[in-house]
């Protein structure tokens, strides 16, 4: 293709026009400045309001609001002015600008439902359109309360409809956390560029080595490559990840972004209140747990967030979700597990109301098993969103409940899929139901895997991104 001759001074000039007799053909005129200094103007189009940000939580049409278990025995009156939440809920709520909604125990849609008694509204969970005006359910919801107050049944609907967190702390603890969110952690110390990934590897052909290759070598490969950051990866595989290595790594480089995959501890089984104290905390290569009083002394959070791979890193409910699923030392483990209740595990607990507190802590409920990190047949790693929210919208300066949007949207596609596959093996006899009966189970552990890692603390939090350049 030969270049375009220049314009004007009469060039010559063909177009897309037939006069019937022929095509159109003529030239620019010897000057077109007076063609250029004429009127240009359109019809301005009908205003409409640019789309807010999805995670622009002060947005009205996005909207920030808390959830919390409502008590017997208040009046209308006192519900809608929460009279039973205490002051440094409040302190959030107004800060936020935040709705207040309301989980009701024991109805027949309590856990589809949630009301707002100041609004007079009783919005449907999974299709209530978003915003912060009465009749919607805002985007960012914090639960306040216990899993044995608001379920974490509760928090699995909303993972993928809502950006959600819960924050179990009381006294103390809470004024601590409450003041650092409202501070927006003003002076924190950690390290944006300073990511810290931390990988258990027994190379023993158990899942600390699937941890390690499908979730935290690809996102310490992947912060390493971005010339922002120089992450510190304590390779299990390279040399033994120890809980000694990993308190120096944190108090040395002071990271505002922590990944760890390992074991979680579920024992001792014959001593609930043992297990319940060590519950979730990270096994090390050495099999020695990870003490929040013990890294607390030497490492403040700070504002920092952590993703922990690990069984009930998070907390455990009641009945398990995976009951009658499994025989043998599962059954057991889970059954066990199961006896403490609806719990929040002690980690995140102790880092979220330390002095100079946790942003937010992502975990699991209940284990995660090898099938919902890879593909059985192929053995094709499922983890792929995990670097879309621990690296690319993390990093952005996001809040952490939409960062995690990615992980959680697969759930809709893998019900679907395990709905199809029972009406296959509800038409299908003999050996050939079995791989819909495969499908089922399958599709039915990985959305729940999906759903039930939760974040603990405000999911509109953030861990602030310098300025391009900066």
């Amino acid at each position: 293709m030969t270049a375009a001759p220049p314009v004007g001074g009469g060039a010559a000039v063909s177009v897309d026009a037939w006069t019937g007799s022929g095509p159109v053909t003529g030239a620019f005129a010897a000057d077109v400045r007076p063609w250029l200094g004429g009127p240009f103007a359109f019809a301005e189009r009908t205003a409409r309001p640019a789309p807010a940000d999805p995670w622009d939580w002060r947005h009205p049409d996005v909207g920030w609001g808390l959830v919390a278990r409502e008590p017997d025995g208040l009046s209308q009156a006192d519900l809608v002015a929460a009279t039973d939440l205490p002051a440094d809920v409040h302190r959030l709520v107004a800060a936020r600008a935040g709705r207040i909604f309301r989980y009701r125990p024991g109805g027949a849609y309590a856990s589809w439902t949630l009301v707002d008694h100041a609004g007079g509204a009783q919005p449907f969970l999974p299709a209530s359109p978003a915003g912060a005006d009465a009749g919607e359910l805002p985007a960012f919801l914090l639960i306040y309360g216990s899993p044995a107050d608001v379920p974490w049944s509760v928090q699995y609907i909303l993972n993928p409809v809502r950006y959600v967190g819960r924050l179990d702390l009381e006294g103390p603890a809470l004024t601590r956390y409450v003041d650092a969110v409202l501070d927006d952690w003003s002076g924190s110390a950690a390290q944006w560029s300073a990511p810290v990934v931390w990988a258990v590897d027994h190379q023993a052909g158990e899942i600390t080595t699937l941890m390690r290759d499908v979730v935290a070598e690809p996102l310490a490969r992947a912060m390493g490559e971005d010339a922002e950051l120089a992450p510190t990866f304590l390779d299990g595989r390279v040399a033994p990840a120890t809980v000694a290595g990993l308190t120096a790594a944190l108090t040395q480089h002071r990271p505002a972004v922590v990944v760890t995959s390992s074991h979680g501890q579920t024992g001792p089984l014959g001593d609930l209140a043992a297990m319940g104290a060590d519950l979730g905390k990270p096994v090390d290569q050495q099999h020695a747990l990870l003490d929040p009083d013990a890294l607390l002394r030497s490492w403040d959070p700070d504002g920092a967030i952590w993703f922990a791979q690990a069984c009930c890193s998070a907390g455990a409910d009641s009945p398990s979700a995976y009951d009658r699923l499994f025989t043998g030392d599962l059954a057991a483990t889970f059954a066990r597990v199961a006896a403490l209740g609806a719990v929040t595990s002690p980690l995140p607990r102790a880092l979220l109301g330390a002095p100079k507190p946790l942003r937010a802590f992502v975990g699991h409920v209940e284990p995660t098993l090898d099938w919902t990190l890879a593909f059985p047949p192929n053995v094709q790693p499922l983890t792929s969103q995990l670097r879309a929210a621990l690296y690319e919208r993390l990093f952005l300066g996001r809040p952490v409940g939409y960062a995690m949007e990615p992980w959680y949207r697969p759930i809709g596609a893998l019900l679907q899929g395990y709905q199809a596959a029972e009406r296959e093996n509800q038409t299908t006899f003999g050996a050939a139901a079995r791989a819909s009966l495969d499908l089922m189970v399958y599709s039915r552990v990985t959305a729940h895997d999906r759903a039930s890692t939760v974040i603990l603390g405000d999911p509109a939090v953030a861990v602030p991104a310098p300025p391009p350049g900066g």
